[in-house]
């Protein structure tokens, strides 16, 4: 999702940026910049997608690549018999 979609989306469920970081302990700029940025604190990523009700991975594709990536390096072990 678009950083816009998301705030819109969280605006629609009456929460917003600042009340995740509050919640969260963390300032109101780390949240923004995982809204902004698709990455960052996967804790925060995943509040965000739990408040908007969607999956992490549809909110922020980066965990999607990252998680694919952990999957692919074990795969690789196997054939490499580590």
């Amino acid at each position: 999702m678009q950083p816009n979609e998301i705030y819109q989306s969280l605006e629609n469920h009456n929460v917003s940026a600042r009340m995740i970081a509050s919640a969260l302990g963390v300032t109101n700029q780390s949240v923004s910049e995982v809204i902004r940025n698709g990455k960052g604190s996967r804790r925060i990523a995943e509040s965000v997608a739990k408040v908007i009700q969607k999956d992490l991975e549809e909110v922020f594709p980066y965990y999607a690549i990252k998680d694919n990536r952990s999957e692919r390096i074990s795969k690789l072990k196997e054939v490499l018999q580590l």
